[in-house]
């Protein structure tokens, strides 16, 4: 009996110390989302143009915030600092209330809105390292019917900054001017 109190003893002690370790706590994991120029739009169903589901990479989609390293070639990617929405949502969400800004009735085309034109996106980049310059490549067209009525190619960077937050706000600020940049060549 006194080998099995003795074992006892020891599993429960050798247990007790590695509590410690069991209840420290785990990293914050925080939530980022693409801020808009002006409060979320209350867009009806006669917008004119729908943003089709935005196409990204497959290694932006993901819950998790992708930076690129400076190298150009390496990612990484932040476990505990992660996108409130999916990301293609919020760009589409973004780009529809800063093209209101610009005098453009956009509204994102997941909800069967009848629209007359269909704007579609094909982000390529949009990540940077920190410290270095966030990027924005991407291609994008206008349809209605199947017919292209514009078309164009953006890349734009702006500064990351020294913080997940920053990063965050320049890709808000660069689907902002992917904005002027459409509402622009519409106008033409």
């Amino acid at each position: 009996m006194k080998p099995v109190l003795c074992s006892l003893v020891l599993a429960l002690a050798l247990t007790g110390c590695s509590l410690p370790a069991q209840l420290k706590s785990s990293p914050t994991v925080r939530y980022y989302v693409l801020s808009s120029p002006l409060p979320a739009s209350s867009a009806s169903d006669t917008a004119s143009i729908g943003v089709l589901p935005v196409t990204l990479p497959g290694y932006l989609i993901r819950q998790q915030i992708v930076l690129r390293e400076a190298d150009g070639v390496n990612i990484t990617i932040h476990e505990f600092d992660r996108w409130g929405e999916s990301l293609g949502q919020g760009v589409s969400r973004v780009l529809c209330d800063a093209l209101a800004v610009r005098g453009v009735s956009a509204l994102p085309l997941r909800t069967g809105a009848k629209v007359d034109d269909k704007l579609m996106l094909d982000i390529r980049r949009l990540d940077g390292p920190l410290e270095g310059n966030v990027t924005l490549d991407v291609v994008w067209r206008l349809q209605r019917d199947g017919s292209v009525l514009n078309s164009g190619h953006l890349v734009k960077s702006r500064p990351a900054g020294d913080s997940i937050q920053s990063m965050v706000e320049a890709q808000s600020l660069l689907v902002q001017d992917l904005a002027s940049h459409i509402a622009n060549a519409l106008k033409r």
